[in-house]
C-alpha cells in the first residue's frame, strides 16, 4: 500500500523533531489509535525503518571521517605523562585494532582499522607490560 502524503509528512517531521511524537500527532491532528494503526500497517513501518537506516548510514559516514583523527590522538596520549591515561590510550589503540571499541556489527573490521607502525606498538605493549607490573 502507497503511503499517503500525510503518513509521508508524519515521518518526515518525526527525524525532524527528534522522534518527539506527540509533537508530530499534535501538528497532524492524529489519534493516537490512528497512529498505532499506521504503525502496524507493513508499508509505513518500513518507511520508518528504512528512515533509520539512512540516518546510521549517515552517522558511520560522519564518524569515519574522524577516525583517523581519533587514532592519531589515541597515538599522542600514549606518550602522557599520566600512566593511566597512556594506559586507557594504548587500550583503546589495541580495541581499535581489532575492532572491539564498538562491540555492534558495524564495528571496523580489522581490515579497515589504521595499521600501527612498530614504534607505536612497542609503546603500547611497553604501557600493558607496566600495568601487570605489582604496583608498590
Amino acid at each position: 500500500m502507497a503511503l499517503t502524503e500525510k503518513q509521508l509528512k508524519a515521518i518526515d517531521d518525526l527525524f525532524e523533531s527528534g522522534g518527539d511524537e506527540s509533537a508530530v500527532l499534535k501538528k497532524y491532528n492524529i489519534s493516537r489509535k490512528l497512529w498505532q494503526k499506521w504503525l502496524a500497517d507493513e508499508s509505513f513501518s518500513k518507511a520508518i525503518s528504512e528512515r533509520i537506516e539512512s540516518a546510521k548510514r549517515q552517522s558511520q559516514i560522519i564518524l569515519s571521517k574522524y577516525i583517523p583523527l581519533a587514532t592519531a590522538r589515541l597515538v599522542q596520549l600514549c606518550d602522557s605523562e599520566n600512566q593511566e591515561t597512556s594506559r586507557k590510550a594504548a587500550l583503546d589503540i589495541l580495541s581499535l585494532q581489532t575492532g572491539q571499541l564498538s562491540k555492534t556489527d558495524d564495528a571496523p573490521t580489522p581490515e579497515s582499522a589504521p595499521t600501527i607502525d612498530p614504534a607505536t606498538a612497542s609503546k603500547i605493549l611497553a604501557a600493558l607490560a607496566e600495568e601487570n607490573l605489582p604496583q608498590e
